[in-house]
């Protein structure tokens, strides 16, 4: 008889996974565990339902627009996860065991919405990641360190040829500094490195033009001088009057003049035309820096040079490299993009993509530094940080066919037996003994069955 219902199908992007691929699974878990826990990581397990805000907080647009929100029964506005950095770090922080080095490993399914117009569109929406993270730990040498154990996990489950790709954050947030930006102009230029690694500075110009970063130089840097002088004057009338703040305490080596030039800066977010697009053409050249690590460390140090920032600037991610040399990872297994872009915003410093050999068309995974997570959470200080993840059903399928699952169950047959109570009897002593055992009941008659007419 044929059902009245229209047959209920998978949601698209989502994956029905079998026990050959579950027990591929297994086996690289067990693995990557393994590994890790040589170096001192422990299992951590945190909830696959947070508060919204626990992702938002400073992930980014492109993570943000991405997750599996909804109001809770109680009221709550909660998400699935889209990934476990931000949860593991609030575990550590709620612990208050941050006094020494935390380090934690997890894994477990994670949830990205993507629609079919999506560049990664056609991606399973929900995947499994498998990583670990270093909580109150300094760069650069653990840095090194993370950057290795993803490497060795690798090498335990028979991909020895993979490779990290490194990228460096506080680079170039430190050479956009340089040109006297506004937060929101150096955002703009951060959120487009993609873009001008992938030579659309055109597209760039545009979009800049488009917002007022870009145009006429003399009325902006007109105006925008007429704006700082008045608000630093009113600014310095404010302090001088005592309403609350007094010059000159807890200032550093800036003197009071210094605090409230920049002050008046930020609040009239007045960019200087000129300063933006040497910074865009800086960042446009930076962009495309990649290759191997002592080239590209060397081209980013010229590009920088021409844009008048100090070369020195680089020396952290120099650093970085050099530990993780030192923990024993080649030199032709390292590369060096300034071009990585991530779509979450709260990485800080060095950054990584891994890959299988040469291909860079499919990343196994990634991480990086996140030094400000913390007090971005909500929480009274910054703890220095940083991990990895690999998306694990990416490893899987990089690792191809092996032997790590037979369907070996001995099936008992009801025929054989001459009675299901044997075939029972049969089947409980092939489990005794170690073996997978189950029972045919494809010959079991019914009582009515067996009844003569």
């Amino acid at each position: 008889m044929t059902s009245q219902f229209e047959p209920i199908r998978r949601l698209p992007n989502m994956q029905d996974i079998g026990p050959k691929e579950l027990a591929a699974r297994d086996v690289a878990s067990i693995t990557l565990r393994g590994v890790f826990g040589l170096r001192g990581y422990n299992r951590a397990e945190t909830p696959i339902l947070e508060h919204t805000e626990l992702y938002i907080r400073k992930s980014g647009g492109a993570l943000s627009s991405r997750l599996y929100g909804f109001s809770e029964p109680g009221g709550l506005e909660v998400s699935l996860r889209p990934e476990f950095t931000s949860a593991i770090l609030r575990l550590a922080a709620d612990s208050g065991q941050m006094t020494e080095p935390i380090r934690a490993m997890y894994d477990g399914p994670v949830f990205r919405y993507a629609n079919p117009e999506n560049e990664d569109g056609s991606k399973t929406r929900q995947f499994s990641q498998l990583g670990a993270e270093l909580i109150g730990a300094p760069a650069p040498s653990a840095d090194g360190e993370v950057i290795a154990m993803a490497l060795e996990g690798l090498n335990a489950i028979g991909l020895g040829g993979a490779r990290v790709v490194i990228g460096h954050v506080g680079v170039v947030v430190s050479a956009l500094t340089e040109f006297n930006l506004s937060e929101r102009a150096k955002l703009f230029l951060i959120n487009n490195i993609a873009r001008l690694k992938n030579n659309q500075l055109e597209e760039v110009l545009e979009e800049a033009v488009s917002l007022g970063f870009i145009s006429d130089a003399v009325v902006d840097d007109a105006q925008a001088e007429v704006d700082r002088e008045r608000i630093a004057s009113t600014i310095k009338q404010v302090m001088v009057e005592g309403i609350g703040v007094q010059i000159g305490k807890n200032t550093g080596v800036r003197t009071p003049e210094d605090i409230i030039a920049r002050l008046a800066r930020k609040m009239s977010q007045a960019d200087n035309p000129s300063d933006f697009k040497r910074a865009l053409e800086m960042l446009s050249k930076l962009s495309r820096v990649s290759g191997p690590t002592a080239q590209a460390l060397s081209a980013s140090a010229k590009v920088l040079s021409a844009a008048g920032v100090s070369e020195s600037l680089i020396s952290n991610l120099s650093e970085v490299i050099k530990s993780a040399e030192i923990e024993g990872v080649p030199k032709d297994r390292m590369s060096v993009d300034f071009g990585i872009a991530r779509g979450i915003a709260y990485y800080t410093g060095m950054l990584f993509d891994i890959y299988v050999d040469d291909d860079q068309g499919e990343t196994l995974g990634g991480g990086g530094r996140y030094d400000g997570l913390t007090r971005a959470l909500g929480y009274d200080r910054d703890v220095p940080s940083l991990g990895f993840a690999y998306n694990l059903d990416s490893v899987i399928e990089a690792r191809g066919e092996v032997d790590d699952w037979k369907d070996d169950i001995v099936v008992v047959s009801l025929s054989d037996e001459g009675s299901i109570s044997s075939a029972v009897k049969k089947a409980r002593e092939l489990r005794a003994s170690g073996k997978r055992a189950a029972i045919n009941f494809q010959y079991l008659k019914t009582s009515s069955e067996g009844q003569g007419g």
